[in-house]
């Protein structure tokens, strides 16, 4: 008998996918965990369960961003905490 999939590696999976399809669309590793990222945190502002309509609504998110020529906020980090965002240049 096959074993119930665990939602919290489904979800893993999924995002991997994401990232690798955006990396398959000629965007840099670090750029598409930038995207993946921003996503992550839009959609918790949303309040969006995570599944697989999550990652179908991300890619669609990250995507029309793109295209009307959107840019990725990158974290600025210390060691320690969070400082805040600046614009990718």
């Amino acid at each position: 008998m096959a074993r119930p999939a665990d939602p919290e590696r489904t979800d893993e999976a999924r995002r991997a996918a994401t990232r690798n399809r955006l990396i398959g669309d000629r965007v840099t590793p670090e750029t598409a965990d930038t995207w993946i990222a921003e996503w992550e945190a839009h959609a918790a502002a949303e309040g969006l369960e995570r599944g697989a309509a999550h990652w179908e609504a991300g890619w669609t998110w990250i995507i029309q961003t793109i295209a009307r020529g959107g840019r990725p906020l990158y974290r600025v980090r210390t060691a320690s905490r969070r400082v805040g965002h600046c614009l990718a240049r």
